[in-house]
């Protein structure tokens, strides 16, 4: 199994400004490979030709590793090809712009260039810089690759780690959920997850530091500190959600061996009157942590069909609409629950005995 570790880099003032000088001069070589491509009929290969004879007349980029130079060309490469098939299939599609410098914040190695030694990440050409190793990566694994990303004014490496995942003991427990908006989760058996509202909760800080923005001149460097502290705020948001949604799916994976949830489709219900509500609550993202964590911990996820799991009784089977207004599910067979337990009753009895992990496994960052 393949994971990606993510650590905050601390970086020396020196080592810093190497960082930025590489990231710069990939953004640059990315800008000028696509400019050649704009003109001539030439990929990959032709133009990683052409980059192992520029480094020998150019002392800047000697001084990069060549993986990080070819990276960055394969990122131009990815870039065109996603293009390319979006226009095969009908979609929408832009066609690759240039990159200003809000806009290329990663470098990548792949397998060598780079060596964890300690809480020291030692980067080829730019040295051995320190790293907060917030977790530690597992006993055997091997690194495949390194990212070094920048965010905001903070530098971080995030590498890909293959190792063998250790399951937890067997658990023959199971649940279903019903993901909501009055509560992030309600379980099958009568609890619930608050939902943290979290971008809620942010907003009157966003909106000052919105308010900042708009009214500093465009172009200043007072108008580039607004957008730095928008930026942060937005960051903070992010985190403390993704922190949110790592917690509670870990304790799912712990205390269940088999889950169930709907098959939703959040790309359309964020489309609705409640989408700012939807996005924040994030179940896309919490359904992807429960899939990963679920394969490493030999835990069974199961997406079942959402149709009319809202309207039917768990006791009778008895169909009856209900108004979205109406929380509380009652039945002429005389069952009294909430509506969102209810729901969660009937997404667990569409569990396949039979089946295995029906959700798609994805990459992860942890």
């Amino acid at each position: 199994m393949i994971k990606t570790y993510k650590y905050r880099l601390v970086p020396t003032r020196k080592q810093a400004t190497a960082l930025q000088t590489t990231l710069n001069l990939c953004r640059f070589l990315y800008n000028c490979a696509l400019e050649q491509r704009k003109t001539q009929r030439i990929g990959y290969v032709a133009q990683a030709r052409q980059l192992t004879e520029m480094r020998h007349d150019s002392v800047a980029y000697t001084d990069v590793h060549v993986h990080v130079l070819q990276n960055a060309l394969r990122k131009l490469d990815r870039a065109f090809d996603g293009f390319f098939r979006r226009i095969k299939s009908g979609q929408k599609a832009g066609f690759p712009r240039f990159k200003g410098r809000d806009r290329f914040d990663s470098f990548a190695f792949n397998n060598t260039g780079f060596k964890l030694a300690g809480k020291y990440l030692q980067i080829s050409k730019i040295g051995a810089i320190k790293l907060r190793l917030s977790r530690p990566i597992p006993k055997g694994a091997k690194i495949k690759s390194l990212v070094v990303k920048r965010g905001g004014q903070n530098w971080y490496a995030c590498l890909a780690v293959e190792y063998a995942p250790v399951a937890l003991p067997a658990n023959a427990s199971a649940i279903g959920l019903d993901m909501g908006i009055e509560n992030f989760a309600a379980l099958s058996d009568g609890t619930f997850i608050p939902n943290p509202r979290i971008y809620e909760a942010a907003q009157a800080e966003l909106r000052r530091a919105q308010r900042r923005v708009s009214r500093r001149k465009k172009g200043s460097h007072r108008r580039r500190r607004a957008v730095e502290r928008l930026r942060k705020v937005h960051e903070r948001i992010a985190n403390r959600r993704l922190d949110f949604l790592h917690k509670e799916s870990t304790k799912l994976i712990r205390k269940y061996g088999i889950i169930a949830v709907e098959n939703l489709n959040v790309k359309g219900l964020a489309a609705g009157i409640l989408a700012k509500q939807v996005q924040d609550a994030s179940w896309a993202r919490f359904i992807q942590l429960l899939s990963y964590k679920a394969a490493e911990a030999g835990r069974r996820l199961v997406e079942v069909d959402c149709a009319y799991t809202s309207q039917t009784c768990p006791e009778c089977g008895v169909i009856k609409k209900k108004l979205l207004s109406e929380r509380e599910h009652r039945c002429e067979c005389g069952y009294i629950t909430h509506r969102d337990t209810a729901a969660a009753r009937i997404i667990l009895g569409r569990i396949d005995p039979l089946g295995v992990n029906d959700a798609e496994v994805i990459a992860c960052v942890a």
